[in-house]
């Protein structure tokens, strides 16, 4: 699974939940868009992804801070290996979706998921 890549790579860790500090860390255009973070929420499939982000924080219509990107916990093995590897270093927001679903030749597990801030504890930055 993908938590290996965390066990075994160094990770950045911004904080246990400050949603300020969270969402200033997502905003900068640092090298690295893949994070692993611990997602509390009543309909999480995932408690602890590891994710390629496609982009910094957005607004939704209900007015929630929301995080998006690729779990690479869903895919096989060799499909989230070649990914991190080919854009686990790029910045936050330099890989679209459509990036990621091209390089996995429409696999249908890869697929965008969508993160409310508000859930998101213990965001790291894994180091590719």
């Amino acid at each position: 699974m993908a938590r290996k890549i965390q066990k075994n790579k160094k990770t950045t860790y911004f904080g246990k939940g400050d949603s300020k500090k969270l969402h200033q860390s997502i905003e900068k255009k640092e090298e690295g868009c893949v994070f692993t973070f611990k997602y509390q929420s009543p309909r999480a499939t995932d408690p602890q992804p590891v994710i390629i982000m496609t982009g910094p924080r957005w607004i939704a219509k209900n007015g929630g801070l929301y995080i998006s990107g690729v779990n690479v916990n869903d895919l096989n093995p060799r499909t989230r290996k070649m990914l991190i590897r080919k854009f686990g270093s790029l910045p936050v927001g330099s890989v679209s979706f459509n990036d990621l679903k091209a390089a996995t030749k429409a696999d249908p597990t890869c697929c965008i998921r969508t993160y409310n801030t508000e859930n998101v504890r213990a965001l790291h930055k894994v180091e590719v």
